[in-house]
């Protein structure tokens, strides 16, 4: 679900003209990876991961935040409400994936 309305919003994105947005997948050589990468003319721009019920954000969400220097959403199921979460100089943005998704155009 997550998947299909990240690809749904990127597209419409396009089609509007507000950039040259692509979805993909991110993984390193250790085999760590995230979910979502939005990136504008293939420029990342956004970090998303998806988790059924962990609040806590993924130390591999994290590390890839740390290096990329970008944005990053951590959207869980059965969650409430929205919280901030420090991550050095970046914060990680906790939310409920159902309320996020609905935000999207």
């Amino acid at each position: 679900m997550v998947a299909v309305e990240l690809y749904r919003a990127v597209s419409q994105w396009n089609d509007l003209g507000f950039g040259t947005f692509s979805l993909h997948f991110i993984r390193n050589k250790e085999k760590q990876e995230v979910d979502f990468l939005i990136a504008d003319q293939g420029k990342p721009v956004l970090l998303i991961e998806a988790k059924i019920s962990n609040s806590q954000p993924s130390p591999v969400l994290k590390k890839f935040q740390d290096n990329l220097q970008i944005p990053a959403v951590q959207l869980i199921r059965d969650y409430e409400g929205y919280h901030l979460i420090s991550n050095k100089s970046q914060k990680i943005l906790i939310a409920p994936a159902f309320q996020w998704l609905s935000q999207l155009p």
